[in-house]
């Protein structure tokens, strides 16, 4: 495997893992804890703790934005029978 293909591959992973993770705790929150707001807020702070640049952060989480209605052709959830989130496929 190249080092791209590579890449490729623990990046997948990460995401896959960090999505399993959230939808975990979405379905589960304590009363007085925000859910997706507050996981992507405490995400963001971390990477910046990280040491990525507020541009840096701003520009990936806009580029996803940007993506998501091509991704998601139009739907507004992966599944229209359910409306938790997966935690499994």
């Amino acid at each position: 495997m190249s080092d791209s293909d590579n890449w490729q591959s623990e990046s997948l992973a990460a995401a896959t893992d960090f999505a399993i993770r959230c939808a975990k705790l979405y379905s589960q929150p304590p009363l007085s804890e925000p859910t997706l707001v507050g996981i992507i807020k405490t995400l963001m702070t971390e990477l910046w703790d990280r040491n990525f640049s507020q541009e840096e952060i701003r520009t990936a989480f806009q580029a996803a934005l940007d993506d998501m209605p091509r991704y998601a052709a139009g739907e507004e959830r992966r599944s229209n029978f359910d409306q938790r989130p997966f935690t499994h496929f």
